[in-house]
């Protein structure tokens, strides 16, 4: 018998008892489902932490900041540093502040990179335009701050380098600081007063500062990374070093690399930059990149869709067992059958191809329902992940084309798997010991 007479008496003898095909095919379809619905929420990962990446700035960005403590601890040598860290013990970091010039030198000497952006911010301030008022916060930084988040002015326009030189009194609004405190109004060209609550000595005073509105960003929400950017204002970091902190240090600086594969001579060059600047080694400071961020975000995933693929896995076995059962029970059924068939030239591959190719029909149908059950499974667990788990992440269900094959194919090696012994005890049945069955 060629392969297609086989399927066809396989989907014959699947007819002839419905019920008991239908229960064995629900096995492999919440086998087959699940195994769907997991993988596609733990790649949900992946594409979400990617996601918010690029909404915040994209793969090529590094971030440089110092923390107050590290096991280096500032110091001026390699050698003293590593012996320090020989002892494992954290202590303060004596490395210098990160400057507002730093950026600039890097800019300047690094290879590979296209945008750096000083930044700084505090928290606590209020917005003030006629009597209607706005909790905000201050984000400074320096000129293309816009590009290096992927956040960009929806009316008027960001602030220039000059103006950052100037250190003049203007501000990019939120979208939320426009909406509450402007209403209606067009907030371009209008002068809103910026306060926050001081204390100097144990007095009390109000730091105030009148800025004209020159832009307003676009709408971000407040999902994930993003969230209270649309309530904070953009200011010139000179404008803040001058009027209120009184020296330059930052609290980070935004590197953007030409492309993702510059991003380790952009650091390595960054670093010696940033010693020579502070006299130090330049590894006092901590190098944050998307990449790794994104990698780390893969393992996550991998091994949630291990764990979860584990226990998928486990009800592809039972529902595997569950095709040894009825398909042993088939070669029970068909004794004469077989024994017809052998009697008239079938051979004992023919036997064997006929029960291997019904069982792979049988479960191949249970992965093809239980692959298109997956993708509703998957949708509908990163909505209660998103409802319930992590309110607002909008974490995304991501079913690839290749593990829809995957899945077909190893609901099609569970049916010739388990299917190989009933099969193989047919095939071993002599004519005459089959045709003298009851």
């Amino acid at each position: 018998m060629d392969i297609i007479e086989c399927i066809i008496l396989g989907i014959s003898s699947l007819r002839r008892n419905p019920l008991r095909s239908a229960l064995t095919i629900l096995g492999i379809i919440v086998g087959v489902a699940s195994v769907v619905s997991m993988v596609s929420v733990g790649d949900g990962s992946s594409a979400m932490v990617l996601r918010e990446i690029e909404r915040t700035g994209g793969t090529k960005m590094i971030e440089v900041y110092k923390d107050d403590w590290d096991k280096q601890s500032g110091t001026l040598s390699r050698a003293a540093g590593s012996a320090v860290r020989g002892k494992g013990r954290w202590q303060r970091n004596r490395a210098e502040d990160l400057e507002t010039e730093d950026a600039f030198e890097i800019l300047k000497h690094a290879r590979g990179v296209v945008n750096v952006v000083a930044e700084d911010d505090m928290p606590g301030w209020t917005v003030n335009y006629k009597g209607r008022t706005k909790e905000s916060r201050i984000v400074a930084s320096t000129a293309g701050y816009d590009q290096s988040h992927n956040w960009y002015p929806s009316n008027g326009r960001f602030f220039t380098a000059e103006e950052v030189e100037a250190a003049s009194s203007v501000a990019v609004i939120g979208h939320k600081v426009a909406e509450e405190v402007f209403l209606d109004e067009d907030p371009v060209g209008k002068e809103i007063k910026a306060s926050r609550p001081s204390y100097w000595r144990g007095r009390r005073g109000i730091y105030e500062v009148r800025l004209k509105v020159i832009g307003v960003m676009e709408e971000k929400g407040d999902a994930m990374d993003t969230s209270g950017w649309d309530d904070r204002f953009v200011i010139p970091i000179t404008t803040l070093q001058q009027r209120f902190k009184g020296r330059e240090d930052v609290e980070r600086i935004r590197i953007e690399a030409s492309d993702v594969s510059t991003i380790p001579i952009a650091i390595m060059d960054a670093k010696q930059i940033l010693g020579r600047q502070h006299n130090n080694t330049g590894e006092e400071y901590n190098y944050w990149t998307a990449t790794e961020e994104l990698a780390t975000a893969n393992k996550v995933g991998l091994v949630m869709k291990a764990l979860m693929g584990g226990i998928a896995g486990i009800a592809l076995m039972v529902a595997g067992i569950g095709v040894m059962n009825i398909m042993l029970v088939s070669v029970t059924d068909r004794t004469r059958e077989i024994g017809l068939r052998k009697a008239l030239g079938a051979t004992r591959g023919d036997i064997l191809a006929q029960f291997l190719i019904e069982a792979a029909v049988l479960t191949l149908s249970g992965g093809i329902l239980g692959a298109i059950l997956g993708i509703f499974m998957g949708r509908g667990t990163a909505a209660l992940i998103s409802r319930f788990v992590w309110e607002g992440s909008n974490w995304p269900s991501v079913v690839s084309v290749g593990t829809m094959v995957i899945a077909l194919l190893v609901s099609v090696a569970i049916g010739v798997f388990f299917g190989l012994y009933p099969a193989n005890k047919a095939a071993k049945l002599t004519p005459v010991e089959a045709l003298r069955t009851d």
